[in-house]
């Protein structure tokens, strides 16, 4: 999942395209968290924005990205809630200063054997 996203994941671009000196919206680092809904065959159900970066455009970026990078493949039978869907929430950071792209570990359910 976070390979596929991070293909789609373009924040430098947007970045630019809005603020390309750093002048508009500072210096700032941003993280953004999705609420990330999936069925079982890994297609996207429901996916919203749970914690905004305080920058729209930024926040679509993510909204954008994980739709752009699904479906996603092969999701294991575990992660399955009683509804029958994997419901989690995913993390966007952008350390602006540096450049530098991460994801925040996905929020999953605490399964036996994962840590």
């Amino acid at each position: 999942l976070q390979r596929q996203v991070k293909r789609e994941w373009s924040p430098n671009r947007v970045w630019r395209q809005h603020d390309p000196y750093g002048n508009v919206y500072g210096v700032k680092d941003r993280y953004t968290t999705l609420q990330v809904t999936l069925r079982a065959n890994g297609s996207l159900q429901k996916l919203h924005v749970a914690r905004s970066s305080g920058l729209e455009f930024y926040d679509e970026e993510a909204v954008r990205a994980m739709n752009a990078a699904g479906p996603f493949p092969n999701p294991p039978e575990g992660l399955k809630d009683e509804d029958g869907l994997i419901h989690f929430r995913f993390g966007f950071y952008f350390e602006i200063t540096s450049g530098e792209l991460r994801f925040i570990r996905p929020e999953l359910p605490n399964l036996p054997g994962m840590n």
